[in-house]
């Protein structure tokens, strides 16, 4: 389990790094937000829509009420639940090594895709 009351300041650790890319869905909008054009700028926001488009209602109550929240609370992500658009948060830096390990090597762990 994540410890939310961790220090803002303090790094992720190496378990809550792991457990918030244990899920697949979590691992695809942070992918996509790892895959941004940096001319877009660190302002960019990121429209949920697309994803959730090919996963329908059930991923949509699942993103809105687990995922985003738990990305959120981490400050990995930054999120408008107003107009439903993510960023990256300001610890998104940490987990960038290990979105771009899993990106560049997709074979390198078994039944994991990126």
């Amino acid at each position: 389990m994540i410890n939310k009351s961790a220090e803002p300041s303090s790094a992720l650790s190496t378990d809550a790094a792991l457990e918030l890319l244990s899920d697949a869905r979590r691992r695809e909008l942070l992918m996509a937000l790892l895959e941004r054009d940096p001319r877009d700028g660190a302002d960019a926001w990121l429209p949920l829509e697309a994803l959730v488009e090919s996963g329908g209602r059930d991923l949509e109550l699942r993103l809105r009420h687990s995922h985003l929240p738990k990305l959120e609370s981490t400050s990995v992500i930054d999120w408008r639940r107003d107009s439903n658009e993510i960023r990256t948060g300001r610890r998104f830096d940490e987990l960038r090594p290990l979105l771009r390990l899993l990106r560049d090597h997709p074979d390198a762990l078994p039944g994991v895709r990126p």
